[in-house]
């Protein structure tokens, strides 16, 4: 009879389990991968519907102005006649602010929320268009903002046998 050492079963073994494991790994890491880009595709989803809301803010702010400029061309200083019409934007426009920066222009503010922690604010400067290919408003700042104050977890978790 034949006496093996038995080093080609120990290898098998060892082989084996260096599979296992890194097949372990890998599908642990695409659990995580997953989770994470389903985080960032919702993160991406809420972003573009409150990106859909400032436009529709827009849009409502975009007529209201139009309709400034067709009063206030009868009048005969316009731009101060158009300026001192836009104060009154905000009733016409919900959740709108309205600030006169100087005699020739002003600026309209405004968010919407993305999550409960972020919004996007935006803010628009308006001034008397001087010709008429002229915008009646132009984009300043569109940006997401943290809405909620971030507080680090500090507290340690220490082993206190009994």
């Amino acid at each position: 009879m034949r006496k093996t050492s038995g080093l080609s079963l120990l290898l098998l073994i060892f082989l084996s389990l260096c599979l296992v494991t890194f097949s372990l790994l890998s599908v642990s890491e695409s659990s995580a991968d997953r989770k994470l880009s389903e985080k960032a595709a919702q993160h991406t989803t809420d972003y573009y519907h409150a990106l859909s809301e400032a436009n529709e803010t827009l849009a409502k702010i975009d007529d209201a102005l139009s309709g400034y400029v067709k009063e206030a061309s009868a009048s005969d200083t316009p731009a101060k006649a158009y300026l001192e019409s836009c104060a009154s934007i905000a009733d016409v426009v919900p959740d709108i602010s309205w600030k006169r920066t100087d005699p020739d222009t002003g600026t309209i503010s405004f968010q919407t929320a993305i999550t409960d922690r972020q919004s996007l604010q935006c803010e628009l400067t308006v001034r008397w268009p001087d010709a008429d290919d002229d915008t009646l408003y132009e984009i300043t700042r569109q940006q997401a903002v943290n809405t909620s104050d971030w507080t680090p977890d500090t507290s340690q978790k220490l082993y206190v046998p009994d």
